[in-house]
């Protein structure tokens, strides 16, 4: 297991810069925020340490050999959207950049993408797991076609009045992750798993480890305390 942070809290550095600080600490990898280079809509939001829009061969070579120079690896390429954003501008820019992310996460041989599966907030859980139907199945077709991985934070996103009622993120307790694996059925969409959610949530933080096992892409920890 190799211990990193999500570049985003860096969002002041560039790319080098960001991989330096890594590697001082003494971190092994890094998940690198990989947003569309535009104003943030909230924190950690809109950080870009590798511009996916505009990568060709010379510029992953060279993000390659910086980063066995500095003895970090890159676990994942991350992005957080909403992808079924009830905007449908919102939802079809969201979905295009993340096309893009899973595209530079195969070229740079990295082979995972750390994302949200989004949620219109508007409508039930049922309602939303038709839309996972609608939207996703061609996001899964281009991470098999790649070979990409795609690991979903079960992060509810659902932190201030904007977010209200249902949230932006559908996968947020097992069972819905049961209902979205079955309907979303590949090899290729697993988890990105984060215990401190689930603590707030008065979820068991622990039993979801041993059904799930087999899908857990990716690992994040946060501390958390409950007021």
């Amino acid at each position: 297991v190799n211990i990193g942070l999500v570049s985003a809290i860096l969002e002041d550095y560039d790319f080098k810069k960001m991989i330096d600080t890594v590697s001082e600490i003494g971190y092994e990898c890094v998940e690198v925020a990989c947003w569309p280079k535009a104003k943030a809509e909230r924190r950690y939001a809109g950080v870009s340490h590798i511009d996916v829009a505009n990568l060709g061969d010379k510029e992953a070579e060279e993000i390659l050999s910086y980063c066995k120079e500095k003895n970090v690896e890159i676990s994942s390429l991350a992005f957080y959207p909403n992808t079924m954003d009830g905007n449908l501008e919102k939802r079809a820019a969201n979905i295009e950049h993340l096309y893009k992310v899973i595209d530079a996460s195969k070229k740079l041989g990295i082979n995972l993408v750390t994302t949200f599966i989004g949620r219109d907030q508007t409508k039930t859980v049922e309602e939303n797991l038709e839309l996972v139907k609608e939207v996703w199945p061609s996001i899964i077709k281009l991470a098999e076609e790649n070979d990409v991985k795609v690991a979903i934070e079960n992060c509810p996103m659902l932190f201030g009045p904007d977010q209200w009622p249902g949230g932006q993120n559908l996968m947020t307790t097992p069972k819905i992750w049961r209902q979205v694996f079955d309907i979303l059925n590949s090899d290729n969409l697993g988890i990105n798993y984060d215990p401190s959610h689930f603590v707030w949530q008065m979820i068991d933080y622990i039993k979801p480890i041993y059904e799930f096992k087999d899908k857990i892409f990716h690992v994040h920890y946060k501390d958390i305390k409950i007021y």
